[in-house]
């Protein structure tokens, strides 16, 4: 059975789960870690550093002061740590962050609509390699597995995902008018999600 979604070319979801599993490989760990790479951390603070002005302290000190989910009850080191890559983003904080800068205005909508979508992919191809690397572990005979199951697995964890995010933002929407007012302005259906 062949799945399909508009959003994703077959052969992309392809190469996204091999590059995943070979950066994997690359690393040497036994487990797999499902969490931003450093390159996409860096890519956004270093456009809302360039967009705010502020410097990396400063920006650390707001997120931190704000409240920000990965941010709050940190040593004040921890974008620093993000960055070198000795500590890994969760991607829900990635996530987070992404919406603030946006709603901020240090990033702009189609600098977020890029960084969002490559998100989703992303962790859905990170998800996927874990996914298919535990089972070949499992497998007691030679391990194979067809560039069209590879495909498949990328598909069903995206659209896990997205399901899961839908659902979150459903419940958002049901419990704060703030997260319904800028639903609204950006143009998203509320109404659903309200009753």
């Amino acid at each position: 059975m062949q799945l399909s979604h508009p959003d994703i070319d077959p052969t992309e979801a392809f190469q996204f789960v091999f590059r995943e599993i070979k950066r994997h490989e690359d690393t040497g760990r036994k487990n797999f870690v499902v969490r931003v790479p450093v390159d996409m951390v860096e890519y956004l603070f270093s456009g809302i550093a360039l967009k705010s002005g502020m410097s990396k302290v400063k920006l650390e000190r707001l997120l931190t002061e704000l409240g920000i989910y990965g941010f709050r009850d940190a040593d004040g080191r921890i974008l620093r740590r993000y960055l070198s890559g000795h500590s890994r983003m969760a991607w829900d904080t990635y996530h987070r962050l992404l919406f603030w800068a946006f709603a901020k205005g240090w990033i702009s909508e189609w600098v977020f609509r890029d960084l969002l979508l490559g998100a989703y992919l992303r962790e859905a191809a990170q998800l996927s390699a874990r996914k298919i690397l535990n089972r070949l572990k499992r497998q007691t005979s030679a391990p194979s597995l067809t560039q069209e199951q590879i495909v498949e697995c990328f598909i069903e964890e995206y659209l896990a995902k997205k399901e899961e995010r839908a659902q979150a933002v459903a419940s958002r929407l049901r419990a704060d008018s703030e997260a319904r007012e800028l639903a609204s302005s950006l143009g998203l259906e509320v109404a659903d999600c309200t009753e």
